[in-house]
């Protein structure tokens, strides 16, 4: 993976049409704010949950490519996943759906800067390749795009 193909996967899965169906801006942005809170049974994470729990991920990537070694998120923490929050209404929707765009805006401008030989080295502070993180965050978007869409098809 260069990248290029970085660059093109985050902007397939965020914005774009992938093979597998829509992408994390048109679900979002589809799914009535009135949702979000809810979880069907044996569901451990609402939607509102889930696009906050991506945020931070998408945060953690953008303090790694501006150099921000200190940064980190614990598995299982309030940093991995926020305690107490909720999407009520549309306009609270739309300023999170916001926050995701502004950190997609950030990741692909920081990328532009990088070069292929940058990808094999590893994230400041971390034991991973930076090709390894945003092949993750590419495959975590994905993931829970999944969960989201499968809460959205049990609630509506």
């Amino acid at each position: 993976m260069n990248i290029e193909d970085s660059i093109i996967q985050l902007e397939e899965v965020f914005e774009g049409t992938p093979w597998y169906g829509p992408s994390v801006l048109k679900s979002l942005k589809t799914i009535p704010a009135k949702l979000w809170d809810g979880k069907p049974e044996n569901v451990s994470h609402s939607i509102a949950e889930l696009v906050y729990h991506i945020l931070d991920w998408r945060e953690f990537v953008v303090q790694k490519l501006k150099g921000n070694e200190a940064f980190s998120i614990q598995m299982n923490s309030e940093k991995d996943w926020r305690k107490n929050v909720s999407i009520a209404t549309e306009a609270q929707k739309t300023i999170i759906i916001d926050e995701l765009t502004q950190t997609q805006d950030i990741l692909l401008e920081l990328l532009e800067t990088r070069s292929d030989s940058w990808m094999s080295e590893f994230v400041l502070g971390k034991d991973y390749t930076n090709e390894y993180m945003i092949r993750g965050l590419v495959q975590h978007d994905i993931y829970h795009l999944g969960q989201i869409n499968m809460i959205y098809s049990q609630l509506k």
